[in-house]
């Protein structure tokens, strides 16, 4: 006896993202969180989050992180010693501003620093001339250094 059509498809029905979710996996990828992780934790594959949520992967978790980093600023400027740490532990990628056209490039800030001056390089010594070098000055400081080591000054 074969059975009755019930209407609706087979297999699992089709993700549908929803705002909660979206606003879920923003959060979670802004926080470091792993693709995988994430995935997992919404109950999907992975192929079906980066095929769902590509902008929420991306650009929501930079969102999500400078909007973290702009509530650390303000209560560093309110007085928050370890919002100011943790907002100055986070290395800044500066870059140089765009030249305007007909506009000179300005000058570097450590162009007007006095720059050292190198000490030549040191000439390397062979093995067998370090070995001759230590020779000369194994006696010194030993008492067979009086016996090996020439006088100083000719004797008269």
């Amino acid at each position: 006896m074969p059975k009755k059509p019930t209407g609706r498809p087979r297999g699992r029905p089709a993700h549908a993202p929803t705002t909660a979710s979206r606003r879920q996996v923003s959060l979670a990828a802004g926080g470091g969180m792993r693709h995988e992780d994430i995935a997992l934790a919404i109950g999907i594959t992975r192929d079906t989050l980066t095929k769902h949520y590509q902008a929420e992967l991306s650009a929501g978790a930079s969102l999500r992180r400078l909007e973290v980093l702009c509530a650390l600023h303000a209560a560093a400027k309110r007085g928050s010693s370890s919002a100011a740490k943790a907002y100055l532990a986070v290395e800044p990628q500066l870059a140089a501003p765009p030249l305007v056209e007909g506009e000179a490039a300005p000058a570097p800030a450590v162009a007007a620093m006095p720059v050292p001056a190198l000490a030549p390089a040191a000439r390397v010594m062979g093995k067998k001339e370090q070995a001759q070098a230590d020779a000369r000055t194994a006696p010194i400081g030993t008492e067979w250094g009086d016996l090996l080591l020439p006088p100083a000054a000719p004797l008269q």
